[in-house]
């Protein structure tokens, strides 16, 4: 009978160990609930501002206005050059333009330019007039015109760019020998075509300019000498 009893306890203490154990192990704590920390985050990717940041800080944009002043070099062609054949060094200019994308602008410019040259001693005949002297010629130009360019780059350290132009010229002969002197202003259309390049030197630096333009005004004429006059100048200039 003793045997039976030990048996029982034996298999009942097998049975209610693992449940006393997995009750123990449940057992809420007394003390204060401790949220769980929460998973750390990683800061989102900042991208950068292509535009702005990555971008040529001194590309043209859309609504830019920029001017230039410079010292212009004259040189005359066609039967302009017969008249006065020095190239001419007294020329001056300014030019106004606003780009209306990053690659077209319209602008306005004014020039002005003095031609001066001492022929050799030859005999000059007004109307019934003969006279043989040393001949002084000179010629003064002063044109405004409307110009549109288009820039094959709208950013980078040099930005060439092409276009036409036209406009306006007055255009003042004096030719003097002896105590002959004649004297003429003519007016006229005038136009032609430019290519040059911008240099910019930096984001709050000037802007240098570069500009070679043929022109020409077909209704200047000054006697039998002179049927137009046209030049090709070359503008060093600075601006913004």
């Amino acid at each position: 009978m003793s045997s039976k009893r030990g048996v029982l306890f034996i298999a009942g203490a097998a049975v209610l160990y693992p449940c006393a154990a997995s009750a123990q192990q449940f057992e809420p704590t007394t003390g204060p609930l401790v949220a769980p920390a929460p998973a750390p985050t990683l800061a989102p990717t900042v991208q950068p501002d292509t535009y702005t940041e990555l971008s040529d800080p001194t590309a043209i944009k859309a609504g830019r206005v920029s001017g230039f002043m410079g010292w212009a070099f004259n040189m005359p062609l066609g039967s302009a050059r017969d008249f006065t054949a020095n190239i001419s060094p007294l020329g001056f200019e300014l030019q106004f333009s606003g780009w209306i994308t990053p690659n077209i602008s319209v602008g306005v410019s004014g020039e002005w330019a003095t031609y001066v040259d001492d022929r050799e001693r030859a005999t000059v005949t007004v109307d019934d007039t003969s006279i043989t002297a040393t001949q002084y010629n000179a010629m003064q130009t002063t044109s405004a015109r409307l110009i549109a360019h288009y820039a094959f780059l709208s950013s980078g350290p040099v930005r060439p760019y092409v276009g036409p132009h036209v406009g306006v010229s007055w255009t003042t002969f004096d030719s003097e020998a002896a105590d002959l002197v004649q004297s003429d202003t003519q007016v006229s259309v005038n136009f032609g075509a430019e290519a040059g390049m911008e240099i910019p030197f930096g984001l709050y630096a000037p802007v240098g300019l570069v500009n070679l333009r043929y022109s020409v005004s077909p209704a200047a004429e000054f006697r039998n000498t002179v049927t137009n006059v046209q030049a090709l100048a070359l503008l060093l200039g600075i601006g913004f």
